[in-house]
């Protein structure tokens, strides 16, 4: 995996190289000894092997940064699960509210309760879905950071 010193963005070169392979594509010109350079989707800043002591810093800083945005991400995602397992509570209360007391309990289709049921259902499934989702990219986010600033500080970081 590469990281942009200049952004943080990670980088797949496994995947880069299995669409276009840049030893195929320029092979009159490419030996082993070539150094190849990816640009950076994000920021089109040049990502390449054998970071100097300076892109090292840039890129710690960078991961700092990704660290701070995956925490937003967490923050967003377990804000989003809050609010629609409140929402998925106030459905069921609706939905108790539609039934209809006097037809012993049965579920009246034609209220106006019924079709608030069904508004917040709909809209707290989809907040506790979305929430789950950035939660989990969040951590998972964090977590990969963390390992690479961890590696960057032991000086075992390799590009």
């Amino acid at each position: 995996m590469l990281y942009c010193s200049n952004c943080g963005k990670r980088i797949d070169e496994k995947k880069i190289e299995a669409k276009n392979n840049s030893l195929i594509m320029q092979n009159d010109v490419i030996n082993e000894n070539t150094k190849v350079v990816y640009i950076c989707p994000r920021c089109e800043h040049h990502i390449h092997r054998d970071l100097e002591e300076i892109e090292i810093k840039q890129l710690s800083r960078a991961a700092h940064a990704e660290i701070q945005r995956s925490n937003n991400f967490f923050a967003s995602g377990m804000g989003n699960v809050c609010i629609g397992a409140i929402a998925l509570v106030l459905a069921v209360i609706f939905y108790y509210l539609s039934c209809d007391l006097n037809n012993q309990m049965k579920l009246d289709m034609s209220s106006a309760e019924f079709y608030v049921f069904l508004v917040l259902t709909i809209v707290g499934g989809l907040l506790l879905v979305a929430g789950v989702v950035l939660a989990l990219v969040g951590l998972i986010k964090k977590a990969r950071y963390n390992n690479l600033l961890k590696d960057i500080n032991n000086k075992t970081f390799i590009q």
